[in-house]
């Protein structure tokens, strides 16, 4: 464990940033180590706030954000994904409330996160206990992610941003005219797009309904 940590926590609900930004005050307090510690509530602030120098030694990541498309980001997921890109030393830890397969199995893909706990698995106490352990340089998945992962669930299946961004207009009920205006494609192209996805989900032949649903089942929104 290093003696200081620049901190940043991504979380829309300020309750939950605040509880985690007392975790680490607990962790400083029984240890010595100090953090520093920023928190963003959506996307773009944590785009703004990663430009910031040095880079962020510790990053906890809330992955169900509100999409912002204007930004290219369309879930935690995704900024997941440009810090691993962009900081690859940087320590990421996943906290989310949803244990679905096929979610698990995507962050731990496309983040390939340090820590990853479903929030239903941890107390207060093992929560800190968690954080310890990553800082301790060893990854911490809880007991759900665990089990998905090096039990019961392997899949092949991932959907990369633009299928996620489409998936998200789907799910607003748009058209396939609004949704290529949007997205600043063609009609036909965002409907050879749906097809493909439709195909890749399993759901070829399905309604647009069956495809949202099929998605959100599969944690992909």
């Amino acid at each position: 464990m290093k003696k200081h940590y620049k901190t940043l926590i991504v979380e829309d609900h300020v309750s939950t940033a605040n509880g985690i930004a007392g975790f680490l005050d607990e962790i400083s307090n029984s240890t010595g180590t100090e953090f520093t510690t920023r928190i963003a509530y959506n996307l773009a602030d944590a785009l703004t706030a990663l430009k910031t120098k040095p880079s962020f030694d510790l990053v906890f990541l809330d992955i169900r954000l509100k999409p912002q498309p204007e930004i290219g980001m369309n879930s935690g997921e995704d900024l997941g994904s440009e810090i691993r890109k962009l900081y690859p030393e940087t320590l990421i830890i996943v906290s989310t409330i949803h244990d679905e397969p096929f979610y698990i199995e995507n962050i731990m893909k496309n983040v390939t996160p340090e820590g990853f706990f479903v929030k239903g698995d941890l107390d207060p106490k093992s929560f800190v206990s968690a954080i310890k352990t990553v800082l301790d340089d060893s990854p911490y998945l809880s007991k759900t992610v665990v089990k998905y992962v090096s039990h019961k669930f392997k899949t092949d299946i991932t959907i990369n941003s633009l299928d996620r961004q489409l998936l998200f207009e789907m799910e607003k009920g748009f058209t396939m005219k609004k949704i290529a205006d949007n997205l600043f494609f063609s009609r036909s192209t965002v409907t050879k797009m749906k097809k493909k996805l439709k195909i890749t989900l399993g759901v070829e032949g399905g309604s647009n309904k069956d495809l949202v649903d099929k998605a959100r089942e599969m944690g992909f929104i």
